[in-house]
């Protein structure tokens, strides 16, 4: 596990949120640094943090889950749609089917020996298709009013959702440093036949990582159902190219091996708060995207070079 400083560390995720909140103060600050608008900033992170989190597990490991914002978008419909069978089996259903869409690509992976882009970008397209024949392609709205505390309630000026994540995050991020499994899911990312040859249960780990990533993916659904009473089929659109852009700002790699919650949710905290500042200044939507996915581009680009760097450094040190 490098805890090393490198691009995308949780120093760096800081830094960059820093200077995205310091950018929009001082360009939109008459909007940006109003106690409400920092409010929903703090609530819109909090809906996506569950589903980054899931997704920077499933990166260390060396994986990629691509079908998160689909799993995210039916997990939606599911918890307002099957309110009528009542709120809290709608939100375990929901969950469920987040945890049995993680074990899908985890199977997929692991058993089926299919590379996981390919795995969860299948699923993903069966996830859409399921969605459009439950939905009808129509938005489908919540019959139980107390439902929206969770997503759209505040405890004082601390939005509900951003509690939620937080314990999340502090239960996820214990998990990866204090038990024998999160270290395992580092390792297996790291070296996958070093584990292999160590005894970990490579498989096992592999599908825990995407089991964990399903689940999470599902909780965002229902807070964001929560949040909106609703749900409808282009939820979680973009939401893939978030999270991973999130994980890999806050530390993790395409190829495995490193990265921290707490550097994720920094993260989504910085593509949060550049979000909500270019919607102040009304910065069309297609160019939101493009701008995110020259991030994307830019930090796989960084720590694609900056392993480069330390593998030459070791190589001159070694001869």
């Amino acid at each position: 596990m490098n805890r090393t400083f490198h691009f995308g560390g949780e120093q760096t995720a800081a830094l960059i949120a820093v200077a995205i909140f310091a950018t929009f103060a001082v360009t939109a600050g008459e909007y940006f640094l109003t106690l409400q608008n920092l409010e929903n900033v703090a609530r819109q992170v909090s809906l996506d943090a569950p589903l980054v989190l899931g997704q920077t597990i499933v990166l260390i490991a060396g994986g990629i889950d691509i079908s998160v914002g689909a799993t995210m978008a039916m997990a939606a419909a599911l918890a307002i749609g099957l309110q009528e069978y009542g709120t809290l089996p709608a939100v375990i259903a929901a969950i469920a089917f987040g945890a049995l869409v993680g074990a899908f690509n985890g199977l997929l992976v692991t058993r089926g020996g299919i590379v996981p882009f390919v795995a969860t970008l299948g699923t993903m397209s069966v996830i859409r298709g399921l969605l459009l024949t439950y939905t009808g392609q129509q938005p489908l709205s919540g019959t139980d009013d107390s439902f929206v505390f969770w997503g759209g309630e505040s405890i004082g000026i601390v939005p509900v959702p951003l509690i939620l994540s937080l314990v999340i995050l502090v239960a996820l991020g214990l998990f990866l440093a204090r038990t024998r499994a999160g270290r395992n899911i580092y390792a297996i990312g790291g070296n996958r036949e070093a584990a292999y040859l160590a005894g970990i249960a490579v498989a096992r780990f592999e599908l825990l990582a995407f089991v964990l990533s399903g689940t999470l993916a599902a909780v965002s659904g229902v807070l964001l159902a929560s949040r909106l009473n609703s749900a409808t089929v282009q939820l979680g659109n973009d939401t893939a190219l978030l999270s991973i852009s999130a994980a890999l700002i806050g530390g993790a790699s395409l190829l495995g091996g490193r990265g921290t919650v707490v550097g994720a949710f920094l993260g989504v905290l910085a593509l949060g708060m550049l979000t909500n500042g270019m919607n102040l200044l009304g910065v069309h939507t297609y160019y939101q995207i493009a701008t995110k996915a020259m991030i994307l581009i830019a930090v796989v680009a960084i720590d694609a070079l900056s392993r480069t760097i330390a593998r030459r450094r070791l190589a001159a040190v070694a001869a």
